[in-house]
């Protein structure tokens, strides 16, 4: 039973990253601080 509460813990705490992520791409906001140039136009 403690496995799978862990495990249960671990999904949520990845779909809540994963939902972050996500919503942040979706308002514009970049992971490499705003920088193209210095990430290879990856912000894109």
């Amino acid at each position: 039973m403690g496995t799978f509460i862990v495990g249960l813990a671990v999904a949520i705490c990845v779909f809540l990253a994963i939902r972050s992520m996500v919503k942040d791409k979706k308002s514009g906001k970049s992971h490499c601080g705003g920088d193209c140039s210095r990430c290879k136009g990856h912000c894109n």
